[in-house]
């Protein structure tokens, strides 16, 4: 590798982990409206204005959780006519579905299981920012492993904090799980890619593995199914099963990228 493309590999280096670090810190922006939440929503004193806070925002956070999601949703439309004019894809309209999704799916945990909701989200918004520097940083086919391996992980969760282990949160990671195989099945088909409006827009290399991702997919199925049927004490320890598994993939792709 001569001077021009060393210098050339370290600028996309650079650049990966810039666009990487922006996503970070849109999840500590996250991380700090949480905390405000916390603070303003759960612990709010039996002073007036800060009743009146604490009934806002719940106002607010029941209406988000419905209007976050909506807004995302128009913001994949308009990601997808964007694709389809410009044949590639461009950061704004992501991060705008990103965000909204990110807000709806908050204010619906809030809402939905309070404090222990509230716990949880803290960590999810780390893994998110975890997710941003693995998908730059790393191969791409190891961003959808561990985006599978976090749903399992999130399912246990949910299979543990529900009023029972089979509830719509369990059965809404399950689908999502299963999206997931399906896009790594789509894209193996088509050599990483996929064609939008007469456009290819390249999402994983040619030569990306899909044995692990399929493997991760078929894991965390049978792990949240698992939990679904024999109930909060096997959701448990299962957890801790996935997370060794993620971290097995981690050292696997750290060792691969050496």
């Amino acid at each position: 590798m001569d001077k021009k493309q060393k210098e050339m590999q370290r600028h996309q280096e650079d650049a990966a982990l810039n666009r990487g670090l922006i996503w970070v810190a849109g999840a500590i922006v996250l991380e700090v409206l949480l905390l405000l939440v916390n603070q303003y929503y759960f612990h709010f004193t039996t002073n007036p204005q800060s009743v009146a806070i604490a009934q806002a925002l719940n106002s607010g956070m029941k209406f988000l959780r419905f209007a976050g999601i909506i807004a995302a949703v128009g913001a994949l439309v308009w990601l997808y006519l964007d694709v389809k004019k410009l044949g590639k894809i461009r950061a704004l309209p992501v991060a705008v579905a990103v965000g909204c999704a990110a807000v709806g799916v908050c204010s619906q945990i809030i809402v939905r299981f309070q404090g222990s909701g509230m716990r949880m989200l803290f960590v999810l918004v780390a893994g998110w920012a975890a997710l941003a520097l693995i998908y730059y940083l790393y191969q791409t086919e190891m961003f959808l492993a561990a985006v599978a391996g976090g749903l399992g992980i999130v399912g246990m969760w949910f299979a543990r904090n529900g009023y029972t282990p089979v509830n719509f949160y369990t059965g809404a990671t399950l689908i999502a799980i299963v999206l997931a195989a399906a896009a790594a099945f789509v894209l193996s088909k088509n050599q990483g890619a996929l064609k939008v409006g007469g456009h290819k827009i390249v999402l994983l290399p040619q030569d990306a593995k899909y044995v692990l991702i399929y493997a991760t997919c078929a894991i965390n199925l049978a792990a949240v199914a698992a939990a679904m049927a024999a109930g909060m004490v096997v959701a448990y320890y299962l957890t801790y099963a996935l997370l060794a598994w993620l971290f097995a993939l981690l050292v696997y792709y750290t060792v691969k990228m050496m």
